[in-house]
């Protein structure tokens, strides 16, 4: 089915928004933002072509991540001066991501077993392949851990995680030096806030993720944030990249207003009802079960490709 037909289609929004809902369920259950399985599930499910799906899901963040972020406001949860710094690293990153989905929609086909197929459907299902793949095995391992640590059968001592190089990064003196009052640190320097800005505009700009699986560790664990705000700041901060990323994919054609909407409508819902259940299921149990979801996402996008290479 052709992407563009369908989703211009009177029939097309209900069934978006139910995906939509679903997606958005999921996020809320697990605690994440769904755009790392919306983008490639769009075109798994619907055939949605990866430019448009990542400019679009974009625009569904953009909306979702404004209406949290001025909850968190109201509680104090937010540092402004964070967020607003880190605002100039994202909007690079988001630009040269954008760019590159750009340069690979325009390197047209190549030959793979005799079959022509798009650069760009190649090369996003291997990313996000390797991106769904690392992230599942990640938070299978830590919740197995989890649930062995709560039977008393692992070792907290041995456990514990040892001192990493990233972590260092938090001492590193380059100047410019700023101050984050709102955070408690004391001194951090700017270029370490502008690489975690870049490194994950770009994963915004050229997978439509919204980065919070990385910025948000990011900034609890090399700038030394507490994790409520933390939590905020990173929110804050998605509001800006992915109005940023609606903004440049729109002028490349990469957003379509009708699939933005229904998936707006769809997740505002779904991340309401999911989070709702998230208590019920216990923190490990829900970090096993968001590992085996990457894991059959993987699956489908193999499926997918493989099914290219075929027709």
């Amino acid at each position: 089915m052709d992407a563009g037909t369908f989703l211009l289609g009177d029939h097309s929004f209900p069934f978006l928004a139910f995906f939509g809902l679903i997606i958005g369920g999921l996020g809320g259950f697990f605690g994440v933002g769904g755009g790392f399985l919306m983008v490639p599930m769009l075109n798994v499910a619907f055939g949605v072509p990866y430019n448009i799906a990542v400019g679009s899901d974009l625009g569904q963040m953009c909306g979702m991540s404004t209406a949290a972020s001025v909850r968190h406001a109201r509680f104090g949860n937010i540092d402004f001066k964070l967020g607003f710094l880190m605002i100039v690293g994202t909007a690079t990153g988001v630009e040269a991501g954008a760019q590159i989905l750009e340069a690979l929609k325009r390197v047209g086909t190549l030959s793979l077993f005799g079959r022509e197929i798009d650069v760009m459907t190649v090369v996003m299902s291997l990313v996000y392949a390797a991106l769904l793949l690392f992230l599942g095995q990640a938070m299978v391992r830590e919740s197995l851990r989890s649930m062995r640590r709560a039977k008393g059968e692992v070792d907290l001592a041995a456990d514990a995680p040892a001192p990493s190089a990233v972590s260092g990064l938090r001492t590193l003196k380059l100047w410019p030096m700023v101050s984050l009052p709102a955070s408690g640190i004391e001194a951090v320097s700017l270029w370490v806030i502008l690489g975690i800005g870049f490194s994950t505009g770009f994963l915004s700009g050229m997978l439509g993720v919204g980065g919070g699986f990385i910025r948000m560790p990011a900034l609890v664990y090399i700038l030394g944030c507490p994790t409520v705000v933390a939590v905020g700041t990173d929110l804050f901060e998605i509001m800006f990249s992915s109005g940023y990323g609606v903004l440049t994919h729109s002028f490349k054609g990469n957003v379509h207003l009708v699939l933005v909407l229904a998936l707006l409508v769809g997740t505002t819902i779904g991340a309401q009802l999911g989070a709702s259940y998230t208590r019920r299921a216990g923190g490990p149990w829900v970090r096993f079960g968001f590992g085996c979801l990457a894991f059959v996402g993987v699956i489908m996008v193999a499926i997918k490709l493989y099914a290219k290479l075929l027709h």
